[in-house]
């Protein structure tokens, strides 16, 4: 039953449609061009954001994105920082989350140094402050450079349509896509349905960009011999390198401290993009079941499509080398091995990350939405259980999927269809929450290792499923 399901899901979810690559390629290098302008401009007006390399990174450039071209990754080295010499790392909250010191000689704005306590003595201005503070003044100049290319009416031409600037709240750019073609009033002659979508393109489509800022890892051989990098990988790294980047620490999620981040971005697009055909469908498909479209400033625990890739990269290339899925030829074999991943990682609390498998995907500190809501006395007394019904969710619905695609009877067009929007209202349904409690600033943290969600009993789990229904009408009565 297990195939019949995932091959629906594929099918009707236009997982499987192929793209118009003319269009895509174009729009592609558009999104290039654009951005290459816009970072003319900013060198001009502000020398410290020079930027050394454009890396492509996410799905789109692993091969694994859902849906229209319409969402890109790029990082962006500086270039005063990102030459030989120029930074050591210090351990900060842990290797992987550095303080960064600048070498002496290096010319970089005093604005974004401080003074730090560090190995018994004071340095003056020698480390780069918060994070958040470039990443402010990065975007902050970033709108300067656009507010004065929109007055100019400035757009890119291309042979198929044109891009131009779409004014954008968030930390991120947006351009908008205008095809050339002209729709006719009525259809062709000869109508063909299957090819509709390749013969007619878009009108139009809003193409969103985040930009994460970098500066290459000073040293590859320090990486190497940490002890959580899995050392057959030594010939990629060495390739494609590794960065740091302005992202929150591991202690303290509002990225408040002096913490920078080892990402193996570039890695990940490598591997991720080496993947065969057959594993990049498996994870198409489960990643259009599981992974809601969320972007919020905390880290919040969820089912991430970076959380579904990790998971993914441990089943494709295995714990140790050699030891990955190599023949499996079924989707459901495959998925069913991810899901199990995936379910005893979340009743564990704990999910390695594959490039650096001494740290938690999730965080030191798990955070995870709450709400108030009145608990019987036979469960108020364990407070570790508010904390982590979230993560019994989460579970729960992972468990779900398992026993949809393990099931031996076929599902009947109406089982199809309640699962389906069951799918889809989960995904929605997170998405919401999570919008929510970023706004409202209302988590639980969970310090350390709880070691499992076994103290989140059946029974308190029930309340919260019923109390959520109650507080915020949704309902996940399916999943008790």
């Amino acid at each position: 039953m297990g195939e019949e399901f995932l091959n629906r899901v594929y099918k009707t979810r236009e997982i499987q449609a192929e793209e118009n690559k003319k269009e895509t390629d174009e729009i592609e290098q558009g999104v290039r061009q654009m951005i290459e302008t816009i970072l003319g401009r900013l060198k001009e007006n502000r020398p410290v954001f020079d930027v050394a390399a454009i890396i492509p990174t996410g799905s789109f450039y692993e091969g694994t994105k859902v849906g229209a071209p319409q969402e890109f990754d790029f990082m962006l080295t500086l270039a005063k920082l990102s030459k030989p010499d120029r930074i050591t790392l210090h351990p900060g909250c842990s290797v992987w989350y550095p303080y960064i010191k600048v070498q002496p000689g290096v010319e970089f704005p005093q604005e974004f140094m401080f003074n730090m306590f560090y190995d018994g003595e004071h340095k003056d201005k020698d480390f780069l402050g918060s994070p958040r503070i470039l990443v402010q003044e990065f975007w902050k100049e970033i709108e300067k450079v656009l507010d004065s290319l929109r007055k100019s009416s400035f757009e890119l031409k291309m042979r198929q349509g044109t891009m131009s600037l779409v004014p954008c709240e968030s930390r991120k750019l947006q351009f908008l896509y205008q095809h050339k073609f002209e729709y006719e009033s009525g259809l062709p002659e000869k109508y063909d349905a299957e090819r509709e979508k390749s013969m007619y393109p878009v009108r139009f489509l809003y193409i969103d960009v985040d930009l994460m800022l970098a500066i290459d890892h000073p040293s590859v051989e320090s990486v190497l011999h940490m002890a959580g990098f899995p050392k057959h990988f030594e010939e990629l790294i060495r390739k494609h390198k590794c960065h740091v980047i302005p992202k929150s620490c591991h202690k303290d999620h509002m990225a408040q401290k002096h913490c920078w981040f080892v990402t193996f971005s570039s890695i990940e697009r490598e591997v991720v993009s080496k993947m065969d055909l057959h594993h990049k469908k498996c994870y198409k498909i489960l990643k259009s079941l599981i992974s809601s479209d969320i972007s919020i400033s905390r880290k919040c625990m969820n089912l991430s499509s970076y959380t579904l890739k990790t998971a993914f990269l441990f089943h494709v290339y295995g714990e140790t080398q050699g030891t990955g899925c190599s023949n499996s030829k079924t989707l459901s074999t495959c998925i069913m091995d991810v899901l199990n991943y995936l379910s005893s990682n979340l009743f564990h609390t704990r999910m390695p990350c594959f490039f650096a498998r001494d740290m938690n995907t999730w965080g030191q500190i798990l955070e995870t939405p709450w709400f108030t809501w009145t608990v019987s006395d036979e469960t108020s007394s364990n407070s570790e259980a508010f904390k982590l019904c979230w993560v019994k969710l989460m579970y729960r619905y992972v468990k779900y999927l398992e026993n949809i695609i393990t099931r031996d009877k076929p599902l009947s067009d109406e089982e199809w269809e309640n699962t389906n929007h069951r799918c889809c209202y989960f995904k929605k349904a997170v998405e919401q929450i999570m919008k929510h409690y970023s706004r409202q600033k209302g988590y639980f943290k969970v310090e350390g290792n709880p070691s499992s969600i076994e103290c989140c009993t059946d029974e308190f789990f029930s309340e919260y499923i019923q109390n959520l229904k109650k507080c915020h009408n949704i309902d996940f009565s399916y999943l008790l």
